[in-house]
């Protein structure tokens, strides 16, 4: 028998299997659901940027995050499963933060140390609390932060702060667009005459200082971030009297960015009071001397260009003259001896003179040599005239000489023909063209010999007696210069004479009623005998040899070429150095005679390649120069050079040079 179902029962039953699907349903979503958070949670907390890891109850670490193991630098399984202890520095701490943690306590910010893989040591700040079950810790929850870094910068702001209030200048702290006192050390305080200013602002300690230098160069410093500083800055402060203290300080500002981001300043001053009072009373004083340092330095200046122009150019026309009056000589020519004769006596006269020039500060200081002899004192003085007469010719003057006969003196008689010629030469300068100049000579008394050059001239006036044997003094000239002179002959009037152990007094009544220039001189000169002459060298052997004589001075070369070729000699001449060294492999010289202020190549460096060129060759090297100071003599024989020869050479000598070559 067929049985028919229940219609409504066949209903519930569908409901029923319905509901059932969907309630699995919800199951599968909740379960993906949860299955999805977990798997979040996972990555959040292995991915997390903090470090994380779990220590159970008997201090093992149970797991660890990825941020935990690479600031500490250890892979999974060399730090889960080990004892959180191991990793410590400090065994007291892990043994604190363990018992803390067991007493159910929460830590935050509790500061410790790690030991990292690669030996070194991390400071950290850890968070933890527990886990417990029926009332027993289960495992901890730890939260690892590196703070190395921020513990390194707390050390080095509370360094800096020691250092501050350490410092042995006043040094502070400001923070703040009010500027206000973080720090001020000790020194600081007592430079302002401030005390107890930290937390409170500049102007509530300074308030004299509103708008002052000092105030702007916080404000600069503030505003531009760049490091300002004030070498001397004035403050007026008021005393505790309320007294108004003038000081100088040397203010640095330095700017500082604070750990809460906030620009702070560092000052640093130092008193500098007693150094700027100091400088300015020796800057009054230097402004009292200023026009005397100037005529001073003008007057050194004038000295150098003046040697160092008339020196050396002086000596390079007179060594042709010099070798030109040796060839004359050789060839016996009478024609004009008499004006040779003069020529002669003016040349070693100019020579002498050249040399005195190149040297002026020996001479002021009194070492010039002098070479004693007894004479007939008309002999110096008469040659004395005839240097000078030329120039009183040109002016038309007319000259009485009055000399007492038989006076026998010892001393230089060069050198008093210079003394002479230069007295007599400064007469006819300052004496108008056709006036009268006198030289008497006579005994002052039995150990005196007085010389006396007059004229009536333009006379002196009183302040000009007491200048006019300066170095480099002139008086005042005519706009035509016919005075002409360099301002050195008085001064070597003065110095040859009391070389001589005499003395030379200028003598005048006044301008326009001429001068008087008397010296007077013992008739034997102190403190040595005369000198007995020098024997003459002997005749220059006649050997020839081959000299190579180099220098640009093309007349001085020239004429020294045919006084050594008139001695029978082999001589090649070149005027610049290049082409000598050229030669000098075939030429082969015996001497080689080389200037030293050649163009291109010096005379040094040119006497080392001409060695180099000749290998085993005897070549004797001769320097030829205008400089005769002992530092260049000392020069060429450190290069070398056999002679040192000044211009004008002496051409007797050179041929004898020759000769012994």
């Amino acid at each position: 028998m067929p049985i028919h179902p229940n219609p409504q029962r066949v209903d519930d039953l569908e409901r029923q299997v319905l509901a059932l699907q969907a309630e699995a349903a919800r199951r599968r979503e909740a379960e993906a659901a949860l299955r999805q958070s977990e798997r979040e949670f996972t990555d959040f907390v292995e991915n997390a940027a903090e470090g994380l890891h779990r220590v159970g109850a008997d201090g093992t670490i149970l797991w660890a995050n990825k941020a935990e193991l690479q600031m500490l630098g250890y892979g999974w399984e060399e730090y889960v499963g080990r004892h959180i202890a191991e990793f410590h520095v400090d065994a007291p701490v892990i043994g604190d933060i363990l018992a803390r943690l067991l007493a159910g306590e929460t830590l935050y910010d509790y500061p410790a140390r790690l030991r990292c893989k690669d030996g070194s040591v991390k400071h950290v700040l850890i968070h933890s609390n527990g886990y417990f079950e029926d009332g027993r810790l289960r495992y901890t929850r730890c939260f690892t932060r590196d703070a190395t870094e921020r513990r390194e910068r707390d050390a080095a702001l509370a360094q800096r702060d020691r250092i501050l209030l350490d410092a042995p200048v006043a040094a502070a702290l400001l923070a703040g667009p009010d500027f206000t006192f973080r720090l001020a050390n000790r020194r600081y305080c007592e430079l302002l005459g401030r005390a107890g200013i930290e937390g409170r602002t500049f102007l509530d300690v300074f308030p004299e200082l509103r708008d002052s230098e000092s105030l702007h160069l916080l404000e600069q410093v503030r505003r531009s971030g760049e490091m300002a500083q004030a070498e001397e800055m004035r403050m007026v402060l008021r005393d505790a009297h309320g007294a108004p203290c003038e000081r100088f300080l040397k203010f640095s500002v330095e700017p500082l960015v604070q750990e809460d981001g906030e620009r702070g300043l560092i000052v640093v001053a130092v008193d500098v009071t007693e150094h700027v009072r100091g400088r300015q009373q020796i800057e009054r004083a230097h402004a009292e001397r200023a026009e005397l340092l100037a005529e001073l330095t003008a007057a050194s200046r004038a000295k150098d260009e003046f040697l160092a122009m008339l020196g050396h150019e002086l000596r390079n026309p007179l060594s042709p003259i010099v070798t030109s009056l040796q060839l004359m000589r050789m060839r016996g020519d009478g024609v004009a001896l008499r004006e040779r004769g003069i020529i002669e006596r003016q040349v070693e006269h100019l020579v002498r003179l050249v040399d005195d020039l190149m040297d002026v500060s020996r001479v002021t200081r009194g070492k010039i040599d002098l070479k004693l002899e007894s004479v007939d004192i008309a002999q110096p003085l008469a040659k004395a005239v005839e240097m000078a007469s030329l120039l009183l010719e040109q002016r038309r003057h007319r000259l009485d000489v009055d000399i007492e006969p038989g006076i026998v003196w010892e001393g230089d008689p060069v050198r008093l023909a210079q003394v002479v010629s230069n007295l007599l030469t400064n007469a006819a300068r300052y004496t108008e063209p056709g006036g009268h100049v006198v030289l008497r000579a006579c005994r002052a008394d039995a150990q005196a010999l007085r010389i006396a050059v007059a004229d009536d001239g333009i006379g002196m006036a009183p302040e000009l007696r007491a200048q006019v044997f300066d170095l480099f003094f002139q008086g005042k000239r005519s706009i035509d210069r016919a005075e002409g002179g360099l301002g050195i002959g008085l001064a070597l009037v003065k110095n040859i004479v009391e070389l001589h152990g005499g003395q030379v007094e200028a003598r005048s009544e006044g301008k326009g009623r001429g001068s008087e220039f008397v010296v007077t001189l013992p008739l034997a000169t102190p403190g040595c005998g005369a000198a007995p002459a020098a024997p003459p060298l002997p005749a220059a052997a006649m050997a020839v040899c081959r000299v190579m004589l180099v220098d640009d001075n093309i007349d001085g070369a020239e004429t020294l070429a045919r006084l050594l070729a008139a001695h029978g000699h082999e001589v090649r001449v070149f005027h610049e150095p290049i082409a000598a060294l050229a030669a000098a492999a075939a030429f082969r010289p015996d001497l080689a005679v080389l200037d030293i202020g050649l163009p291109v190549l010096d005379g040094y460096e040119l006497a080392r390649r001409l060695r180099a060129l000749l290998p085993g060759h005897r070549c004797r090297m001769v320097a030829l120069t205008g400089y005769g100071q002992q530092a260049d003599k000392a020069r060429s024989e450190q290069a070398g050079f056999e002679r040192h020869l000044v211009k004008p050479v002496n051409p007797d000598l050179v041929v004898r040079l020759a000769a012994g070559a």
